[in-house]
């Protein structure tokens, strides 16, 4: 008898027929309403043998570095480099963060929070590295309206109809090299509002070969958002 495969089940009025997501470390079953668990487990079971493979796959990566919390020694990956969070015992009367040799020094003034703290200092990274990218393709026309970070949960970035970039800001965890695909993706989205060749065409004449920044997203980068990503990136 086939073991049972544990999965996290959604029953959704919207939903028109069973769907299957896996992500890292778990399997989820969307379900439309009233439909019988019998059927949900035969259903995950003829898919036994993909699930497997997909686990396997997350499995064969190291995840990047994000803590739970932020606490000194806490491991953190910033820009695809792990550092080591380290408090100093120096109270300043504003905030410093300074990064060298795998350590990121953090020193708080009077009862500021960490997390917080850190947070802002990455939100700031990330818009720095943005710009910087941004800058180097505005030669080419490639000039948004607007620049914001995101919580998005399903998205990497976006492209408004007026001009507008969103970035998630979960991408300070990955190589500057994802960054940039991220970046000049949702630029060229400028030119061209969908994925046709042409536009995969102008990406890659900036970028070149994409498959090693869009192989990350979809593994490493599966850690660092809550839902299924979209396969357009």
């Amino acid at each position: 008898m086939t073991q049972r495969i544990p999965y996290l089940l959604k029953y959704s009025r919207r939903a028109k027929r069973l769907s299957l997501q896996v992500v890292p470390g778990e399997v989820r079953v969307t379900a439309p309403a009233g439909v019988r668990i019998s059927v949900i487990d035969g259903f995950v079971r003829s898919r036994a043998k993909w699930i497997a493979k997909k686990l396997a796959y997350f499995a064969s990566v190291d995840p990047p570095a994000i803590p739970a919390e932020f606490a000194n020694g806490s491991n953190l990956s910033v820009f695809g480099e792990t550092a080591v969070l380290q408090l100093s015992e120096t109270v300043s009367e504003k905030e410093e963060l300074t990064q060298r040799n795998g350590v990121l020094y953090v020193c708080l003034p009077g009862e500021a929070d960490l997390t917080s703290v850190v947070k802002r200092w990455l939100d700031d990274r990330l818009l720095s590295h943005v710009n910087r990218i941004i800058e180097e393709h505005s030669r080419q026309g490639l000039i948004p309206s607007r620049i914001r970070l995101s919580n998005a949960r399903t998205r990497w970035g976006s492209c408004s109809p007026r001009g507008a970039i969103m970035v998630n800001r979960m991408l300070v965890h990955a190589p500057l090299s994802v960054v940039e695909y991220v970046v000049v993706h949702e630029l060229v989205h400028l030119q061209h509002r969908n994925h046709s060749k042409k536009f995969w065409g102008a990406v890659e004449n900036i970028l070149g070969d994409v498959k090693p920044y869009k192989q990350w997203l979809k593994l490493q980068g599966a850690y660092l958002l809550e839902e299924k990503l979209t396969d357009n990136l």
